[in-house]
């Protein structure tokens, strides 16, 4: 079982407000936690799901069948933010990013834009809105079937690709990359297929700064 605090809580919502907050499971609120919510007026949701284990019932703001007061989540409605150290690892990956991004603009003006794109959506997955994705063209080896699952590089960037003419993008795409896939392991749900996405999109674009028409992807 792990305890959300009140500490906890404020750091997710200072960085990014929330009106509401889906308790996942296997999570449960401190008191302290659980006054800081209620103090902003933020609804507590997912209680139900941790009750029969000893959760909190009952409580205001609890999604129960006996709790009418309690409305129902639309589909429209976000999950709750990262849990702490997702939130952290999201950050620091954004961070990465712009730095990268920066970098790049004194080469390829449209691949910074679309790293900074890119950014944007690792934001929106803090968020935990998961509706957004980039543009995603098909290739002969990604696809919008297997571009949530996690797939191995198309192909081994080595001390050869840096020497070539656009060596600095795939060296830098790459580094993304590598970052993302150690980001993907700490995150779970949506957020984790999210990452997935962008790095096959990571991917393409290396594909695409090397050249050619044939696609390096081993099955």
């Amino acid at each position: 079982m792990r305890f959300l605090t009140e500490e906890d809580l404020r750091l997710l919502y200072r960085n990014s407000p929330f009106a509401e907050y889906r308790i996942e499971p296997g999570t449960r609120l401190t008191p302290g936690g659980r006054q800081f919510l209620n103090d902003r007026g933020v609804r507590i949701c997912g209680e139900c799901e941790v009750a029969g284990r000893g959760g909190m019932a009952g409580k205001p703001g609890a999604e129960t069948p006996g709790n009418p007061s309690a409305a129902p989540a639309s589909a429209a409605t976000h999950t709750a933010p990262a849990i702490p150290h997702e939130l952290l690892a999201l950050r620091r990956a954004q961070s990465i990013f712009l730095n990268t991004g920066a970098e790049l603009l004194e080469h390829s003006v449209v691949t910074a834009g679309e790293v900074f794109e890119l950014e944007r959506l690792l934001a929106a997955a803090a968020a935990g809105d998961f509706t957004k994705e980039p543009e995603f063209p098909a290739c002969t080896g990604i696809n919008a079937e297997n571009a949530g699952e996690l797939l191995e590089d198309c192909f081994e960037v080595t001390g050869f690709h840096a020497q070539l003419e656009a060596g600095k993008e795939i060296v830098r795409l790459h580094g993304l990359r590598c970052e993302l896939r150690c980001l993907e392991a700490e995150l779970s749900g949506g957020r984790k297929r999210a990452v997935r996405i962008m790095i096959n999109r990571l991917s393409q674009m290396i594909c695409r700064a090397l050249g050619g028409t044939t696609c390096q992807r081993k099955d």
